[in-house]
């Protein structure tokens, strides 16, 4: 038997440590709360900004830039083909002519360019010199899985030419000549089709644009035109209408991507119908852009919302109860949720005073610009790479990505505007155009403007506007994909 005593303290010691613990975290809770409340009074101090809750209580979970792809019976008489295509790659297959034979095939996932010219049996010396001329157009270590190729054989063998086909604006040829062989870039022909696509707003504005095979670039940028004028996050109604044309491009009969807005209408159902409509005066004084039908820019010194996706959980005002100390506080500026990463844009154009972190507004961009206003930025994620006191940054330009910085609850951005002294309501505010065509000017927008005006009446159907060919060398200006 053992002549060890029992441990008679051990649950009294336990029950001790037990207390001290709790002890401990009931002190942290109350140090966290002075520190809270003297980190926001520093804040008004340094930043200028009022005392108020930074946050609301609202976790925002979706993508950024959702497309759901199902279509209703009731829109499926008005589809059109989708705007944004993927081309399958093809199996490799073998053309036979009368001299030259022709395989055809795309890039595996993980092999090289190298790897793959060997798996149609061409000999080493082939391969490097194929290689060598190829490589002075592109970067060998950087081809893609699903980049086409054309490899033309003579009858005895001999590889007469290799096309390869990066991507669908990029085409190389390298041929054999004399006792080498030469690269050279092929000239393509597309085919640029004007279309016009009409439809209701059933849910949100993408959900819409989805519903009559419009892909997510073509609705940002229906919402970018219009970005001064409408929130499409909270003014927009189920049965408001809307009108776009636009370009559509295709590469041997397929679709590879679209282009330019070149008008666009929007409806609210209580009537009062906004035009917007690109005129570019081919070098001339002012800008490309989209103008109005009295030749009136739809651009303003300000957006409506620094965040072109997101939901407003609390809004501007001089009383709000504070979800976390239960108390009655001013909130000056407006919390949009947004999932952590969504891009942030400057609103206007500015320059940085202020990027760093303010306590319980966490990592802050202060902007200033002309007029006598601010802009301020909260809770941020990271800053846009580059962005630093005293830079220039223009209207749209990412200044930063929505984050939970600071005292936040859930992923937001803290938005609030300083105006000769004082906050006001971002949501509230209007703003000068910034520009209004007169002149010469005025008269060759007025020329397109009554072109595409009569397109977007209600009474002409949807469907191709005109097709137009084009051999080109590089990638259109106004590609989106």
């Amino acid at each position: 038997m053992s002549n060890r005593k029992p441990n008679v303290h051990k649950g009294f010691v336990l029950s001790e440590l037990f207390l001290a613990i709790m002890a401990i975290i009931v002190s942290l809770t109350f140090l966290n709360d002075l520190c809270q409340e003297y980190d926001e009074a520093i804040l008004v101090r340094e930043a200028q900004l009022p005392e108020g809750p930074a946050s609301a209580l609202y976790d925002f979970n979706e993508t950024y830039f959702t497309e759901p792809f199902l279509v209703t019976e009731e829109f499926s008489d008005n589809m059109l083909e989708p705007t944004s295509c993927s081309i399958e790659p093809p199996a490799g297959e073998e053309v036979a002519g009368p001299e030259l034979m022709q395989v055809k095939g795309v890039l595996k996932k993980g092999e090289s360019l190298a790897s793959c010219l060997r798996r149609y049996n061409i000999d080493t010396k082939t391969r490097y010199r194929l290689l060598k001329a190829l490589g002075k157009a592109i970067d060998l270590r950087r081809c893609l899985p699903g980049e086409r190729f054309t490899i033309t054989l003579s009858q005895e063998g001999q590889v007469v030419a290799l096309n390869w086909e990066k991507g669908p604006f990029e085409e190389y040829q390298v041929v054999f000549e004399g006792d080498a062989y030469k690269l050279s870039k092929s000239p393509l022909v597309i085919e640029n089709r004007v279309v016009k696509v009409s439809g209701r707003i059933t849910s949100g504005l993408y959900d819409s644009f989805a519903n009559y095979g419009l892909g997510a670039k073509i609705a940002s940028k229906f919402t970018e035109i219009f970005s001064t004028r409408v929130d499409f996050n909270s003014d927009i109604r189920v049965g408001d209408s809307f009108s776009v044309i636009f370009n559509k491009y295709y590469k041997n009969g397929q679709c590879i991507g679209t282009g330019r807005i070149l008008a666009a209408k929007y409806c609210p159902l209580g009537g009062g119908c906004l035009e917007a409509y690109y005129f570019n005066d081919q070098g001339k004084s002012g800008r490309a852009g989209y103008f109005g039908p009295d030749g009136s820019s739809l651009s303003r010194s300000f957006l409506r919302s620094p965040l072109k996706v997101y939901k407003i959980t609390s809004r501007f005002t001089s009383r709000r109860f504070h979800p976390l100390l239960k108390v009655y506080r001013p909130h000056y500026g407006v919390d949009l949720a947004a999932p952590i990463g969504t891009p942030i844009m400057a609103v206007a154009d500015g320059t940085v005073t202020f990027t760093g972190w303010q306590r319980g507004y966490g990592r802050i961009v202060v902007l200033r610009h002309k007029g006598g206003y601010k802009t301020y930025y909260g809770h941020l994620s990271r800053f846009a790479r580059g962005l630093r006191k005293g830079k220039r940054v223009h209207q749209k330009q990412i200044i930063g990505y929505v984050g939970r910085s600071g005292y936040a609850t859930g992923p937001h951005l803290d938005y609030r505007v300083w105006h000769n002294g004082r906050f006001v309501d971002p949501m509230k505010m209007r703003f000068a155009i910034t520009e209004k065509l007169e002149g010469q000017r005025l008269e060759k927008f007025l020329v397109k403007y009554k072109a595409f005006q009569a397109l977007l009446r209600d009474n002409v159907s949807p469907g191709i506007i005109s097709v137009k060919k084009e051999t080109i060398h590089k990638k259109p200006n106004d590609f989106t994909g």
